[in-house]
């Protein structure tokens, strides 16, 4: 019996600095134990007490595992000198995992407030969509109980390269992860909406979770 979960994940913005230039050669997926080491190093000089990345050579965070303070400066960077009224979500997604394997990760420029996108999986007969703030974007289509991922891209390959091409998914059960998701996210959301006011806003989470004015 698989078993399914939906992960929020953020990519974390950095201060850089000389050493930043300094980056390993290849690319995280080839040259992992070297870019891990340089991810930990950029990581420890912006946050405190900071989770691990979700996997070897792909640097994204589980959103719960972040506390307070180091989401005040996540925030601070994210939105640097944009006024937060017309900010973006924090850059990320949500990870599938079936069987405790993560299956599908955020793609490129991906947003927590893919959230809305989702939703549409809670309609028995929805229609297919794409995740359009990232790419490339995974198909997310319906064929009779179950719920059918497409990864595939013309012009672009799908991060980690070992992603299936299809994958498929118990609606019911896909159903049910998502809406524990939802649960999860909103007692998040009330712990980082302590942080409103000193953004000066009524619901803090609402703009960088949500992406709701």
């Amino acid at each position: 019996m698989n078993e399914i979960k939906f992960i929020p994940l953020i990519e974390p913005p950095t201060l850089k600095d000389e050493n930043s230039e300094l980056k390993p050669e290849g690319f995280p997926f080839t040259n992992q134990k070297e870019w891990d080491n340089y991810q930990k190093k950029e990581i420890e000089k912006n946050y405190s007490n900071f989770p691990e990345p979700i996997q070897s050579g792909i640097y994204q965070y589980n959103l719960f595992e972040i506390s307070l303070d180091d989401m005040e400066n996540i925030i601070d960077l994210h939105i640097g000198d944009t006024d937060i009224e017309d900010s973006n979500s924090l850059f990320g997604g949500y990870a599938l995992s079936i069987n405790s394997k993560i299956e599908l990760f955020p793609q490129c420029c991906g947003l927590l407030e893919e959230i809305q996108l989702w939703k549409n999986i809670l309609k028995e007969n929805f229609t297919d969509f794409y995740l359009t703030e990232c790419h490339p974007s995974p198909l997310i289509t319906k064929r009779a109980n179950e719920i059918i991922i497409i990864c595939e891209d013309e012009y672009e390959t799908f991060i980690p390269v070992s992603t299936q091409k299809e994958i498929r998914l118990n609606y019911n059960k896909t159903v049910v992860a998502f809406n524990l998701l939802l649960k999860e996210l909103e007692i998040y959301s009330n712990n980082l909406n302590k942080l409103s006011e000193k953004f000066k806003v009524d619901n803090l989470a609402n703009i960088i979770i949500w992406g709701k004015e």
